[in-house]
Parts: structure tokens; sequence; C-alpha cells
């Protein structure tokens, strides 16, 4: 039996992320999501932007790991402590007003003629 080789890395890593923000951004602004919750997103970004780090950016690839670090744990954070039937509404888990989808004319409510245009 040969051994496969594993893979280090996820190649979702970066869509994750994006995903993340995208639902951090609305959750930000949804009224179910209590003040205390919206105040994790705000210090991560105070502490992205603020001169003090735990390691500055003069060390570009560890002062710059620092502060995706930072963001990725806030951002994991604001959605863990977000109510849950709101992040599964917005991922698309649970209908609701997460999504504002269009909802199909009933069948009913169709009526079905001719017309014509006359030039007068």
């Amino acid at each position: 039996m040969a051994k496969q080789k594993q893979k280090n890395y996820d190649p979702d890593i970066l869509s994750r992320l994006f995903n993340n923000l995208m639902l951090s951004g609305r959750l930000l602004f949804d009224r179910r999501v209590g003040n205390g919750a919206k105040l994790i997103p705000l210090l991560v970004a105070l502490y992205i932007l603020s001169p003090i780090d735990l390691l500055p950016d003069v060390l570009l690839p560890f002062g710059i790991m620092d502060d995706l670090g930072a963001l990725v744990f806030g951002l994991q954070m604001f959605i863990h402590n977000a109510p849950p039937e709101v992040v599964a509404e917005y991922r698309g888990q649970i209908p609701g007003e997460g999504k504002r989808k269009r909802k199909a004319a009933p069948e009913h409510d169709v009526i079905e003629g001719k017309y014509e245009v006359k030039d007068e």
C-alpha cells in the first residue's frame, strides 16, 4: 500500500475568510445582534489600525501575520457570539429575513390574455 501525500494547506481558506467577512458585515448591521457582540469587530479594527501591536509591523511578515491572526480570531469570536439563528439565517440554512428572496407569484394571480397595439 502506497502512502497518500497529505496536503498541509486548505485551498478554500481565502473563500472562507471572504465569506466570514461578508457574514460579519451583515451581522454588524442586523438589529437582532447585541451591542456586546458588535463591539468585537470594532475592537479588532482598532487593534489592526493602532500602532501598538504584539509584533511590530516593521517585522513585515510577522507583523502582518499578527494583524491577520487578530482579524481571523475576531471574526470567529463575533460570529460565535452572534445569535445562532441569525447566523444560520444569513448562511442560508433556514429561510428568513437574512436573504431577501423574491417570492414567486402564485399561479392564481396570473392573468393570461392577448393585446393589440393600434396607432391612432
